[in-house]
């Protein structure tokens, strides 16, 4: 189904949630029983860092700095930190551009309780809380300004330039109530870049490792006098080779923006985006003899590719347009709809390694795979806030009707006949006779009805909130014309309590579940119910008075029911008995020490166990790549006089755990036998300098020179096997970039 079926399809859908929403607006203000609340007004800049002083953050917009204090990611509200009684992370563009990210997986690698670059390359696959990260049960970058990113049915997986982002948030646990159906360690949510008032503008180049050559630019401001229209303009193009021969990196990268703000009642911005990526660079598995276990020949180099030149690449596509619109009736009424379309087209073609033929340990079996797949998909979300009183309790009442709907298919191929290769020797060009394509449609969507309350009473914060969620699945394999199709209801909630001490410290507890569709079958075509989850949260932040800080800890039980495990009637089937538990602590803290002086730093301890299989020896086991413990901690420090006055100097230290390797926790090599499945713990260090040339001259104001040094030990480590088939993490690389703002 073409984009323009598809926004016929869905024109009454998206109309709906508005005819709703102003039915409910209709009795205003003048509800028995019900009484305005009292507005603040307090002191802030001009809310974009110009003349009228720093920017006053909001929820949706950028951080000052490194410390946010207000996110809506929790609660789809302007809504504090310290308030928001569940684990959130937030990172701002600022520490984007410190660390020189040049992707959202890389970004989030200073992030407690989230592993972010266990396959790293061409998606954002993230383990949160010991869920997710690769195979089939991989979680992804999954929303973008609180829409989700959906994906195509094989590896048509969006993803999304980190330079075009104002934040990135992680909220962990079950967040159905608010999203629907999803993994139930928690979503992450990047916003983006948006226009303001005061005119500004940003270019930059850079080059770095592996021939890599980067320019960019980022402008904007009013169109008009008063201040009413206003644009946004942000760009990219990037190319370069990878760490594996034959393999690049490129990317182009456009996003228009523009608002009308007629008022300082209604908002209304359109947000578009446009991306190709012609080269992803390298994302296949390197054997487990010659990575993480010894192989006799040494160890198989990190450059090593074991495809063929002329049949590997990965290009990408993606169109998307929306639009997020915001009026205030009045003290008490908000009406917000957020609408997105987007348009996904990916090619992705292989010669894989497959396995490592023994005794010799050095051919290498492989297999061809490839991939043509397109999606089409629509998400729409509206919501009506209502802020009133009902006595001594101040309400913040959030009703929701959100929708999605996407329409893919793909034609893939999976095999076929490919000569080995020796990766002591390695021989390319090779002829080879792929496997026969299928082609598979399918269309989802999903409708869920939420209603939230945020009650204060006293220093008391109540969050409460319930949901239900219809979701839908046609899948139909056209070689045969066999159509599977499923039809799932939910209900989740979310109940959590708060408290505010007058010093900053507010402890709280919470419980929420979520629910997400299954789309394998059973024997015989069976379908099975969604996997759900459920996880309870206590923990405590601290925000102290007269600082830029923030500080939080959490601990916690998440537990995911439905998981699919073996069937021990019919093999290579599954049957809906598994479940997996994660117990663990987390500890995260942001600030300012001092003038010139940030701090971040985070800790994670996850205990995550299988605690019902069919199969006896998964039982007691961590889920595959997923570590115990990660550490992290990032510190920089820009001089603010003397004859270093414009110099920056700062890095971090990255410590990822020991994880499994193998669902059973042994790798079974043949002639070897059973051996330990357990990927070393590795650590990393990075590395900034930076220096401001308006120390040396005012008239360079604006201009800035940076040095970045991910990895800069050069640490050759393994990142994660799934089964025996493992992943080298990223070399050293060294990034130079030369930046201009006015």
């Amino acid at each position: 189904m073409d984009a323009t079926r598809v926004l016929a399809k869905l024109r009454y859908d998206a109309a709906l949630p508005i005819g709703m929403a102003l039915a409910l607006l209709s009795g205003g203000a003048q509800a028995q029983g019900v009484s305005l609340p009292t507005i603040e007004v307090q002191g802030a800049g001009d809310g974009t860092g110009g003349a009228g002083g720093p920017a006053a953050e909001t929820a949706r917009g950028p951080v000052n700095g490194l410390v946010a204090s207000r996110s809506a990611t929790g609660t789809k509200t302007d809504s504090a930190l310290i308030e928001t009684p569940q684990s959130i992370s937030v990172v701002p563009s600022q520490q984007i551009e410190d660390q020189a990210a040049q992707s959202v997986s890389q970004a989030l690698r200073y992030t407690p309780g989230v592993v972010s670059e266990s396959r790293p390359g061409r998606y954002d696959s993230v383990f949160v809380r010991g869920f997710g990260g690769g195979g089939t049960a991989a979680n992804y970058v999954n929303y973008l300004d609180g829409l989700k990113l959906q994906r195509a049915i094989n590896y048509g997986v969006p993803s999304v330039e980190p330079y075009g982002l104002s934040r990135i948030e992680v909220l962990r646990g079950p967040a159905s109530v608010l999203y629907g159906q999803g993994n139930p360690a928690g979503i992450i949510n990047l916003i983006s870049k948006k226009p303001t008032p005061e005119p500004f503008g940003e270019v930059l180049l850079r080059v770095g490792s592996y021939g890599e050559k980067q320019a960019a630019f980022d402008i904007g401001g009013p169109v008009n006098a008063d201040r009413t229209l206003m644009y946004r303009v942000t760009g990219l193009t990037r190319g370069g080779d990878t760490q594996v021969q034959y393999t690049r990196d490129e990317r182009v990268y456009i996003a228009p923006a523009f608002t009308w703000k007629p008022d300082d009642a209604t908002t209304l911005t359109v947000l578009a985006k446009y991306q190709n990526d012609p080269e992803t660079g390298f994302y296949g598995f390197m054997p487990a003899v010659g990575t993480v276990l010894p192989n006799k020949n040494g160890r198989i180099p990190t450059k090593f590719f074991p495809g063929d030149p002329i049949f590997e690449g990965f290009s990408r596509k993606e169109a998307m347009i929306g639009y997020e619109f915001e009026h205030h009736f009045n003290e008490v009424f908000t009406v917000r709809q957020n609408v997105r379309f987007m348009d996904l087209d990916s090619y992705f073609k292989t010669i894989a390694g497959a396995a490592l033929t023994m005794p010799g340990q050095s051919i290498i079996t492989r297999r061809a795979t490839y991939s043509r797949e397109h999606l089409a998909a629509f998400n729409a979300d509206t919501q009506v806030e209502a802020r009133f009183n009902t006595g001594a309790l101040r309400h913040k009442m959030l009703l929701g009707l959100d929708y999605q709907y996407g329409d893919s298919s793909a034609w893939t191929g999976f095999g076929g006949t490919v000569s080995p290769i020796n990766w002591l020797a390695p021989v390319y060009y090779q002829p080879f006779t792929p496997a026969s394509a299928g082609y598979i449609d399918q269309i989802a969507s999903q409708a869920g009805v939420y209603l939230q309350d945020q009650v204060k009473w006293d220093r008391f914060v109540l969050l409460a909130g319930v949901r239900t969620d219809w979701a839908k699945a046609d899948i139909v394999t056209r070689a045969t014309g066999a159509s599977t199709k499923l039809n799932d209801r939910a209900v989740t909630g979310r109940a959590a309590l708060l408290y505010l001490f007058d010093n900053g410290v507010a402890p709280y507890a919470s419980y929420s579940t979520s629910f997400d569709p299954v789309t394998t079958l059973g024997f015989g075509g069976t379908p099975f119910e969604p996997t759900t989850g459920e996880q309870y949260e206590a923990g405590v932040k601290y925000q102290p008075p007269g600082m830029n800080a923030f500080i939080q800890m959490s601990a916690y039980q998440l537990t995911q029911q439905n998981v699919l495990t073996a069937d021990p009637t019919n093999i290579g089937f599954f049957v809906q008995t598994g479940e997996v538990r994660a117990r663990g602590i987390e500890i995260e803290g942001r600030a300012t020490l001092m003038e010139g002086l940030d701090l971040i730093a985070g800790y994670s301890y996850i205990d995550a166990r299988v605690t019902k299989s069919n199969v006896a020896a998964e039982v007691g086991q961590p889920p595959v790549a997923a570590p115990r413990q990660t550490a992290s901690v990032w510190a920089q420090y820009t001089f603010q006089g003397g004859p270093l006055l414009g110099l920056s100097i700062g890095g971090g230290v990255r410590y990822v755990g020991e994880s499994n390797g193998d669902a059973t926790g042994f790798f079974t090599v043949p002639t070897v036998g059973r051996i330990p499945a357990r990927i070393p713990a590795y650590g990393l260090v990075d590395a900034v300098i930076s220096y401001d040339f308006a120390a040396v001259n005012p008239r360079l104001k604006g201009m800035k020179l940076q040095v970045n040094a991910q990895n800069l030990l050069d640490n050759q480590y393994v990142s994660s096997c799934f089964s025996q088939s493992c992943n080298y993490g990223l070399r050293r690389t060294v990034l130079a970039t030369l930046s201009y703002r006015w």
